[in-house]
Order: C-alpha cells, then structure tokens, then sequence
C-alpha cells in the first residue's frame, strides 16, 4: 500500500490480511506500508489484531516515517521507502527460558523440518506452512514460517533460510523461539501454538465423477445403486488423490534435499575440500575459494563462516542484489546453496585476483547503480580488494554486504550503524550517518589516489608531523610539487599532465562536503575526456575518515548486541602497493 503521510493510512490497513500496493503519483512525501496477518489466524482476529496494532503505531511512532510492529497474529510495518519485493528489516530474537532436555537431539530434529517448510512456503502462494516431528515418545516440536506476500520465491527463500542459519546462535537449545524480521518469521514450541485446521492449505476439489448408466432412472428418481456407488467412487477418487499429492510432495522434497547436497559435495570436489591451497581470500564474513567443475569451467567459491554472527544478514542482502543485478562491471553471480551447515555463494572466477594497480572502468560499474539500476543502490564498501580483474583486465564490482537500496526518488538516507573499511569511508557517514550517492564517490576518489601514487590510504605519511593519507596529498598538491607523489611505476608509463589530471579529479572526490564532490557521470565523463575542463577543488576541504585502528574492517551487528570483529589486514602493514602478478 503506498499512501500520504498524515492520511488515515494506518486505519486503511486495518481490513488488510493481505499485501495491498495501490501506487499514488506527483506527491512530495509517500509511505509505503504493509499489513499481514498469520496464516492461520481467522478473520475476525485478523481484524483484531490489526486494530491495535494501527492503534500502537500512531501512539508510539507519532511523526515518525517508519514503523515495524509485530503482534502474535499480524505485523504491521511502514517506511517512507519502498522495501516491496525485498527481504530488508532487522531481525528480532524471542526464546523460553527453558532448555530441551536432549539438547543436540532437538537441534538435529529442528534442523530438518524447518528446511522442508521453508520449501513448502516458498512454493505457496500464501508463502505460508507449518507441520510437526516427534522429538519424543510423548513431545511434538510445532513449527510454523512465513513470509510477506510481495516476495519472490527466491527471495523468500533467502529470508527463511538467514533466520534459521541464526537461530541455533541466538535461540541454541531452547525448547521454542520466535524469529522476526521485516519480511519473515518462524516460530517453533514443544507445544502446539496454531490453527491446524486454518494453517492446512485445501487440497484441491476432485474432479466430477462419470458414471455410465445401463438404463437410465425415471425423471427425479434416482437409482439406489448408483447414488451408492457414486459415493465410493467419490471417496475413492479423494483417497487417491490425496496419496498422489502428498507422494510427490515427499518425492519434491526428497528430490531438492538431494539436489542440495550433490551441490555441496560438487563444490567440496572442485575446491578440494576448500583447502587453503585453493584459497584466494578472506573477508569480514567468510572466505573465498578458486574452484575446478567437472567441465573444467573455474569459479569462485565464497564460504560464509557464521560463527562470527555476522555473516547471515550481509549474505541475504547480497545474494538478493546480485542476482538481479547484469553488468560488465559487476561481479556475476552463478548460484548459492543455503543449509543448515554450510552457506556458500558462486561467482565467475576472475583470474587476475584483487585490484591495487590502475583502474578506471570501475566508474562505469559505480555509475551503473547510481543511476541506471532500478531501485539504485549505494555499494558502502568500495575498496581495492573488493574489485577484481577477469582475463581482460576489466574491473568487477564484488562484495555486496553491505550494500543499501534507495528509492529511485531518494537522493541520501541516515543510519545509526557504520559499516565500512576505514579510511574509505566518507567524513560525513563516519560522523552523522548520512549515506548517499555521493559517499561511493568518496571512496572511488580515494581508490583513485590510492591507484595513483601506489600508497594506501590506511597508512600515516611525512613527517613533521606525519599526516593522513588525504592530507597528505592535498598537501602536496597545496605546495605545488604533487609529482613527488606519483608512484614510479605509472609515471614511467603516462605523461605527468595525465597523471596530475587524475590526482586532480581524486581530489574532487573526496572534498568534505558532499554537495562539492562530483557525480559519477561526471566522473566518468573527466576520465574518459581530457578536453573536459575540470572543476576547482574547494581549498581546505579535503578531509578523511580517520581510525585508531586503519586496518579494522567495521560491519554492521544486525542485533546491538553482537560484537563487532576485528578483522585484520594484513596487507594493510606495509603502506606501499605491491604489484600483483595474476595466476
């Protein structure tokens, strides 16, 4: 539903039981809003619940321009941007205080009938399901999942499956939990907790029967025998029915857990067991595997480590971004594979490993999702090591973790969890949380003076006293003598005017205020045209996002209580780039 704020919007989506989009045009403020009941839940308390939850939102969001309020029975939740269609929302865990008594018996239990509803919902049109397994003689786990209706299959799936990778973290052991996000939920008890007769989806209605009459009855009167065995066939039909559908249910299931596990195995053989031989890299959340398939075709394999509590909610939000996402200065995505114990990510294999040498073609890819995706999308993390080189030495843009959608209207947005690389990431996100457009053009500027003088930005540089990266080239430029900081390597291979030119447009980029730096078009535009006029560089305005710590790679928690790793580089030692050498 998309509304008008201080419209009675939130009293509109009390009749709701389902999603409701009605789009409204040439308006200067919208919300979006979404109001969804449990499958299992009736009419009437349906109605219910939805009253008071519209109620709580105007009485504890008053002016507020986003809202998620869950209730045992509904959910309501609005935003003045649009979060249709995706599995955005931050995930709230609920557990009993009490404990399974065979604790590793009840995980295994769980593990596999969450696996199974999750296919079942996704497969639904209610995007709803809900079954039982014996865990002992004389106790039942119950267990229900259930996703928005705006969601596709696939990124349902994705939103089911990061909640049940987190539970046995947050919920291990418990003998029932409640997992909430913005656009799924899963529930599990010892006891029975919903509706079984309302949370079975009908079967069907069987076919009429055809039945050949010897000689027909007498107008009105109709034969004993065959109103009998009118009635058996009918039964018989419904029986056998019945069987067929749950057979190749159980056959569907049998078949995708198959399917499932050949993948991991096909991958373990490729990647030799992931074996540090094999290894290209690690990041925040996991690591990233070269592979071999059987056709000889190479991949790359990233291996996401949960243990770290981290690694879920960034793997959700990339493999819903990248999948839809069709570029030649994007990373592609050739599959995933999401169980209870492993949870990996297939990409194109690109052989010439990360960037830390010349690049400019990533522009393109930058300027790609600023304006010409649809929604566009803000990357937060652009650093060297997240762009790699395929065999034509083309730049690709990986890694997108921690990537932020924006409305297509939307031009900056506000959050109260930094997550990045430091040094990287623009003064105004560090210090107030604004992301927008322009933070990405910070970083680019930043990767381009890194490119440039072959110095990273995580380092300390002079003396007298020793200054920031930033600083100190601005300072070098300030003095008139910025050939000093040309790495040798470049400069024996391009004219200085060409060289100078791009420390000029870095510098553009990573002015403080963000209204001063360019946009990537323009970018784009003063590198690949030199009789393009360049703009002047504010004086003083250059400024860098400092760190105690430049080589700590920040993430964002998900839940406040998780604590933030510390992830260290260790090519973030030595403050010169060296060359690398493909493989």
């Amino acid at each position: 539903m998309i509304g008008i704020y201080g419209k009675p919007i939130l009293f509109m989506m009390i009749k709701l039981s389902i999603v409701l989009c009605i789009g409204i045009s040439e308006v200067p403020d919208r919300v979006y809003g979404l109001a969804l009941c449990r499958g299992d839940a009736g009419a009437n308390k349906c109605q219910e619940c939805h009253a008071g939850v519209a109620r709580d939102a105007a009485e504890r969001c008053p002016g507020n321009k986003g809202a998620t309020i869950f209730y045992e029975f509904c959910h309501l939740r609005y935003s003045d941007q649009d979060f249709f269609g995706s599995s955005t929302g931050t995930e709230y865990y609920m557990s009993n205080a009490e404990n399974a008594s065979d604790a590793p018996t009840f995980e295994r239990l769980l593990g596999d009938p969450l696996d199974n509803l999750t296919i079942r919902a996704v497969s639904s049109e209610r995007r709803f399901a809900t079954g039982r397994v014996d865990f002992s003689n004389l106790q039942k786990i119950y267990a229900l999942v259930q996703c928005t209706r705006d969601l596709a299959p696939e990124i349902c799936d994705v939103c089911l499956r990061g909640e049940i990778g987190y539970t046995p973290e947050f919920c291990k052991s418990k003998k029932g939990a409640r997992v909430t996000g913005g656009s799924c939920y899963l529930q599990y008890e010892v006891d029975p907790f919903f509706n079984i007769s309302a949370a079975t989806d009908p079967l069907p209605p069987p076919p009429p029967p055809v039945l050949r009459h010897t000689s027909p009855p007498p107008a009105g009167t109709p034969a004993a025998g065959d109103t009998k065995n009118s009635s058996i066939l009918i039964v018989a039909i419904t029986v056998v029915l019945t069987v067929s559908l749950a057979s190749m249910a159980t056959i569907w299931i049998c078949i995708r857990r198959k399917r499932r596990t050949k993948i991991i195995e096909t991958l373990k053989l490729a990647t030799m067991n992931f074996s540090d031989q094999n290894k290209l890299g690690e990041g925040g959340f996991g690591v990233v595997y070269k592979g071999v398939l059987a056709d000889r075709q190479l991949i790359a394999v990233k291996r996401v480590v949960t243990s770290s509590g981290q690694g879920i909610g960034e793997l959700m939000n990339e493999v819903a971004l990248v999948a839809k996402l069709q570029h030649r200065n994007l990373v592609r995505l050739m599959g995933y594979c999401l169980q209870a114990q492993e949870k990996l990510l297939v990409y194109e294999y690109l052989p010439n490993k990360n960037l830390d040498r010349l690049l400019f073609g990533i522009a393109r890819g930058l300027l790609y999702l600023h304006e010409d995706s649809r929604p566009k999308i803000v990357h937060r993390d652009l650093k060297a090591s997240n762009i790699l080189l395929d065999e034509g030495v083309k730049p690709k843009i990986a890694d997108f973790g921690l990537a932020r959608l924006f409305g297509n209207e939307q031009s900056y947005g506000n959050t109260d969890r930094i997550a990045g690389t430091h040094g990287y990431m623009a003064p105004e996100y560090v210090m107030q949380g604004q992301i927008s457009t322009k933070s990405d053009v910070y970083s680019f500027g930043v990767l381009l003076l890194e490119i440039v003088t072959g110095k990273r930005c995580a380092g300390y540089y002079g003396s007298d006293p020793p200054t920031d990266f930033i600083s100190y080239i601005w300072r070098h430029w300030e003095e008139g003598n910025p050939i000093q900081l040309l790495d040798r390597g470049i400069y024996e291979g391009c004219s200085a005017e060409e060289v100078l030119r791009r420390i000029h447009i870095g510098l553009l980029c990573v002015q403080r205020d963000p209204l001063e730096r360019p946009s990537m078009s323009l970018v784009v535009v003063m590198l690949s045209s030199h009789s393009t006029s360049l703009l002047t560089i504010s004086p003083f305005q250059c400024s860098t996002s400092t760190s105690e710590d430049p080589g700590v790679t920040s993430r964002p928690t998900g839940i406040p209580s998780r604590p933030l790793p510390l992830i260290n580089d260790a090519s973030a030692i030595n403050s010169d780039i060296t060359t690398l050498e493909p493989r």
